[in-house]
């Protein structure tokens, strides 16, 4: 019996082996490769700079609101769009006053019929004095009533030139070129005397506001060029930096962290600068060395930026790194990278950390 039980297992357990582990067996497919490019990380000469962030304003900037309680008839200009100095932003509903216009422009008609009136009375009177044939009382009465005429006329156009006055609350128009900023009330809301309705500024020039600290501000002076990078305008211009200059220095220092305002100003007439944005100001100095990767290789995951590393096995790996400044296409990589090393420039979006490549030329 055991002997016949044996004989059994000789058949049964290849046979449950092949069953149940058949595809641990088969040999694993071959890893599909990335096809990239790279270039090599390289040491490139560049200015060493002193270099002060800051924060892009605009050179002029207001806010918006009424005199008059009203309701918000109608916004006719979005967030972001350009307005010519005088164009009607925001209209109040206006009715109220308009009927007091047209009251006020009705009493000037009525008063200005009185008025003629009692000037031809006047010169009728005055002419018959003369041939001594009306008293000087009755002269006197109807000075008197061409006086409180004209008083009348003149009364009815003063309440005209109040309502009109009051009236141009209710339309509010730009007060020079530039583009609406925020708007705080929409069409139907109620708006009230000395709240703020909307902002509006002009960004064809901003201003890059710096902190620079006690130690170094007296190597600045109004009227320098210096050189403005704002990283989130120069998507496709290479990283350039443009020009600007430094219009003020704030005469007194923060009291906590002893730094100065240095206002720098920008021409923006092409709008890629906006309010809000980060800036570095970069001002003179000395010839240096620097570690620099071509910027496409450079990308960014919320506040990080890294890029890939492709090593001697054909593996991408990725890295974080810490950037500087940028020149010409080129981005300084502070650390996290080697000199010599070679960086994915194209295809990095297909990659994921350990990847095999495909270098390609």
């Amino acid at each position: 019996m055991k002997k016949r039980i044996a004989n059994w297992l000789v058949f049964l357990v290849p046979a449950l082996i092949m069953a149940c582990g058949g595809e641990e067996l088969q040999p694993p497919r071959p890893e599909k490769a990335v096809r990239v490019r790279v270039a090599e990380a390289e040491i490139q000469p560049l200015d060493i700079q002193a270099v002060y962030s800051g924060t892009v304003e605009p050179i002029e900037k207001v806010r918006l609101s009424t005199k008059i309680m009203g309701w918000v008839d109608e916004i006719y200009f979005k967030e972001g769009e350009a307005a010519r100095k005088g164009e009607v932003l925001v209209k109040l509903r206006s009715k109220d006053l308009e009927a007091k216009r047209a009251q006020a422009e009705a009493a000037i008609a009525e008063a200005t019929v009185h008025y003629k009136t009692m000037e031809t009375n006047l010169k009728r009177i005055e002419a018959l004095f003369a041939k001594k044939a009306a008293t000087q009382k009755e002269l006197d009465d109807m000075r008197a009533a061409f006086a409180s005429a004209k008083a009348r006329k003149i009364q009815a156009e003063k309440m005209k030139v109040e309502v009109d006055e009051i009236l141009k609350y209710s339309n509010i128009a730009a007060p020079f070129d530039g583009v609406v900023g925020r708007k705080f009330v929409e069409a139907g809301d109620l708006a009230n005397p000395g709240m703020p309705i909307l902002e509006f500024e002009n960004t064809d020039q901003v201003k890059i506001v710096a902190k620079v600290p006690e130690s170094e501000v007296g190597s600045l002076q109004p009227g320098m060029n210096v050189r403005i990078q704002v990283r989130a305008s120069h998507i496709g211009t290479n990283g350039k930096s443009t020009e600007g200059v430094i219009d003020r220095i704030v005469p007194a220092a923060d009291p906590m962290s002893r730094q100065f305002d240095v206002h720098v100003i920008v021409d923006n007439r092409d709008g890629r600068m906006r309010s809000g944005m980060f800036a570095r100001i970069m001002v003179g100095g000395s010839r240096g060395e620097g570690l620099f990767v071509p910027r496409t290789a450079v990308f960014r995951r919320g506040q990080l930026e890294g890029l890939y590393v492709v090593d001697s096995e054909q593996k991408a790996h990725l890295r974080w790194i810490r950037t500087g400044i940028e020149n010409d296409g080129f981005i300084e990589v502070l650390s996290g990278l080697n000199p010599g090393e070679k960086v994915v420039v194209e295809g990095a979006q297909n990659l994921v950390d350990g990847a095999s490549v495909e270098v390609v030329q």
